[in-house]
């Protein structure tokens, strides 16, 4: 499930960048629109790796 919102997450971040590079948004823009959806994202890779983090722990003790 988190898995799924991460892949979605970094796919959203991708396609601003496309329209960036492309010039359909400005740098300025990017920068507004991409900041809450990286720290999306870092939250989502922590959390991901702290639950397998988790379950390896419980598993092989």
């Amino acid at each position: 499930m988190k898995e799924k919102e991460l892949k979605d997450v970094t796919q959203h971040i991708n396609d601003l960048f496309t329209k960036v590079i492309k010039g359909m948004i400005t740098e300025a823009e990017f920068t507004e629109l991409s900041d809450e959806l990286y720290k999306k994202q870092t939250r989502l890779r922590y959390t991901i790796e702290l639950e397998k983090g988790l379950h390896h722990r419980e598993n092989y003790q």
